[in-house]
């Protein structure tokens, strides 16, 4: 073998040992990381992990929809509003425009006191679906961010909590007489020459709006516990979270 071979080759050997020896220190930090979450729950066993998961759930529910079914819970909270639909705000803009603002903010109005009055019931239409989760990666979750519970459970549950939410949405519609407040509103406004006549889901808006605020506030409630020693009302809230 010549002198310039047996370099190349030395070089190349070099290189090698040096790629892996950066793909073991990689692997090494990753170990690292995982052994430190080992050794950090070390004293919690899987039950209370899942137990405590369910127990931040259940009280970031309770506490949410508490908020949210008081008068003003969704109206004055400018994080969970319910605002006139996006989708037809043209209606909006044009009965501003032609005298029936009045009736626009009095609808705005009855949305979130349709939104409150549904969330009488969300406790207890969320927390079935708390009590039939299934933590696939419950270690995961403890220590993800910091809406990582929330989420999840929004994720499994959404489906079924909107089948179990949406008659709740039309006995509200029907208390707060909103509905009727919104077939005047689009009425008069398809009577307006040449504007695009209006076909909305008044149901499904509210039913998806009021879910969304709800979660927002079991999200808030979430960083709470996760952030805040003094949220942790439980010894078992105290124990994982810490």
């Amino acid at each position: 073998m010549n002198y310039f071979k047996f370099n190349s080759l030395f070089f190349l050997l070099i290189l090698f040992y040096c790629n892996n020896s950066f793909a073991q220190i990689d692997l090494l930090k990753d170990f690292s990381k995982n052994t430190d979450v080992i050794f950090r729950k070390k004293n919690i066993s899987n039950n209370e992990i899942y137990s405590g998961l369910n127990e931040a759930l259940v009280i970031s529910v309770k506490n949410s929809c508490n908020k949210a079914s008081k008068a003003g819970g969704f109206l004055e909270n400018n994080k969970i509003r319910i605002d006139f639909p996006k989708e037809i705000i043209r209606v909006k803009i044009s009965c501003n425009k032609i005298g029936l603002s009045h009736l626009v903010v009095k609808f705005e109005g009855k949305l979130n006191k349709t939104a409150e009055q549904i969330s009488l019931y969300a406790s207890e239409i969320i927390l079935e679906s708390v009590n039939d989760l299934k933590f696939t990666d419950a270690i995961a979750i403890l220590n993800g961010p910091e809406n990582a519970l929330t989420k999840y459970l929004r994720d499994d549950s959404y489906n079924n909590l909107y089948n179990a939410f949406y008659p709740q949405t039309l006995r509200a519609i029907s208390n707060t007489g909103i509905q009727k407040l919104f077939d005047n509103i689009i009425k008069k406004y398809n009577k307006i020459p040449l504007v695009k006549k209006v076909d909305f889901d008044l149901s499904n808006y509210i039913t998806v709006k009021t879910i969304d605020g709800i979660f927002f506030l079991i999200s808030e409630e979430e960083k709470k516990i996760r952030n805040n020693p003094k949220a942790r009302t439980t010894e078992l809230l105290q124990k994982i979270f810490k």
